[in-house]
């Protein structure tokens, strides 16, 4: 058994270059229950993402470098398939949400957060 399968904590990494959406998301998810990690660039992300190996990853789509989109690939390639992959956009493109989804995204969710909605995406807690 991983650790991953042995842990009772349900481990999510959030991914957002605006340090005050990392703070607001990091707080609400804490107090529902999860444990959280967050970066606010994809490099650093992914050293989380293989030291954590998370059941949840938020990413922000639009961030310099190393942007959503591609940071999505990485996170399919590398992690468990039952990774729940979240991908945050300000953006109402419709040409945006099909890229994300085609990229691994299980679910793409409009900026400002709606708490509710980001509940029933996330995976439960034990």
């Amino acid at each position: 058994m991983t650790d991953r399968e042995t842990s009772d904590e349900v481990r999510v990494v959030l991914v957002d270059d605006d340090p005050l959406v990392c703070d607001a998301v990091c707080a609400m998810l804490e107090l529902d229950g999860y444990t959280v990690f967050s970066a606010t660039a994809a490099d650093a992300a992914l050293d989380l993402i293989a030291a954590q190996a998370p059941h949840c990853v938020i990413t922000d789509l639009h961030m310099p470098g190393v942007d959503g989109l591609e940071l999505t690939r990485r996170v399919r390639a590398l992690c468990d398939p039952a990774t729940v992959l979240i991908v945050l956009t300000g953006s109402g493109s419709e040409a945006d949400h099909a890229q994300a989804e085609r990229a691994g995204a299980d679910f793409v969710l409009m900026k400002p957060l709606e708490a509710e909605r980001l509940r029933t995406m996330l995976p439960p807690l034990e």
